[in-house]
């Protein structure tokens, strides 16, 4: 099967461009950064039509801060990644051959402009289907990622000291928080 343009949309308001060409580290090395697997556009195009043209129907312009990452922007991403979990992948393989990420679907970072993070997380936790949400604080872009299982996994990326722990937390109690974590 032929792999679409990056120029054509995969939904109403997104191109495959958006995914491709959104991170600050692709503007600054302009690495190859195409994804060469029919089911990585697959998993863009149905991401961006579950869950991004929702949120974007709710709240506004949202703005892209990490999606596709191809073995060379991965190399030149120095910290704070982890592909074989983060789904940013899709369906791409390593140079031998191996899903890069075994959870297949897709994922993306992003900001919904003047409208607070843990406002737009606990909206998608109570209207959408989605694989996992990692909510990092209202200052930090949302990741969400859209696949197979759609497990509903919420995970509070919680600062101690100069880590991140990740700490999973129920839908129920998130929807029912009054503070931001």
């Amino acid at each position: 099967m032929e792999l679409p343009d990056i120029n054509e949309y995969c939904s109403k308001n997104f191109k495959y461009r958006d995914f491709i060409e959104c991170s600050d580290t692709y503007k600054k090395t302009l690495v190859d950064n195409i994804p060469k697997n029919i089911k990585t556009y697959n998993a863009i195009h149905v991401l961006a039509n579950e869950l991004l043209e929702k949120i974007l129907a709710e709240f506004g312009d949202i703005k892209l801060t990490y999606g596709f990452c191809s073995l060379f922007l991965q190399k030149e991403i120095k910290k704070n990644i982890y592909p074989k979990l983060d789904q940013h992948a899709g369906y791409e393989l390593d140079k031998k051959g191996n899903s890069i990420c075994s959870r297949g679907g897709f994922a993306i970072d992003f900001f919904v402009i003047k409208v607070s993070t843990f406002k737009v997380c606990k909206w998608i936790v109570q209207n959408c289907s989605f694989d996992r949400l990692y909510y990092y604080g209202d200052d930090r872009p949302l990741h969400i990622s859209y696949g197979d299982n759609n497990k509903k996994e919420i995970v509070l990326m919680v600062f101690r000291k100069k880590r991140v722990v990740p700490k999973v937390i129920k839908a129920d109690d998130f929807i029912k928080s009054k503070f931001k974590f």
